[in-house]
């Protein structure tokens, strides 16, 4: 009974282990406290389904989604640091994206989401401002999906140098 006893507390000690660095990493993520109900950051333990919004044609996993006091937060993971003038507006509009996708596809409006950099969290409100220009976005890729021409949208040469659509473009920068 004794080799039982052991073999089992080992197992329960390893179980233990596990759970305690898979927590402490989501705690060195910079994810709010609260109970994470999914996440998408490592593939370890994916979000068994993205969340769909059929009414707005929109699919998508946040990294995190936590549930905290407030509700339901999304938080997005960056791997760069943090622009000295704010999150860029590329990401913050990634996350308004969630923030819409949560309401539409869970029920549940957010209050905010967080862009969590390498070098610190941003918080980002979810407001009525930014859910309309997230649908304006979204319909403007529809038209230009539609569209037989569609025209580069910057004036990054570095962007346009890595871009796969490089060699059959005619605005290419060079």
């Amino acid at each position: 009974m004794a080799p039982l006893t052991l073999i089992l507390g080992v197992v329960f000690l390893l179980a233990l282990l596990v759970w305690a660095n898979a927590r402490r990493r989501i705690l060195q993520s910079g994810v709010p406290g609260g109970r994470v109900v999914s996440q998408d950051a490592d593939g370890r333990r994916a979000i068994e389904r993205p969340l769909v919004s059929f009414r707005y044609g929109l699919t998508g996993k946040p990294d995190y989604l936590v549930q905290a006091a407030g509700g339901l937060i999304p938080v997005e993971l960056k791997s760069r640091g943090c622009p000295p003038a704010g999150p860029h507006v590329s990401d913050a509009a990634q996350l308004t994206a969630y923030c819409l996708l949560v309401e539409d596809s869970l029920g549940e409006t957010p209050s905010h989401g967080i862009i969590q950099y390498a070098d610190r969290g941003w918080p980002i409100r979810y407001t009525f401002e930014g859910r309309k220009r997230i649908l304006q976005i979204v319909d403007e890729m529809r038209e230009a999906r539609d569209s037989r021409t569609v025209h580069r949208d910057h004036e990054h040469v570095g962007r346009c140098r890595a871009c796969g659509y490089r060699t059959v473009c005619h605005e290419a920068l060079d």
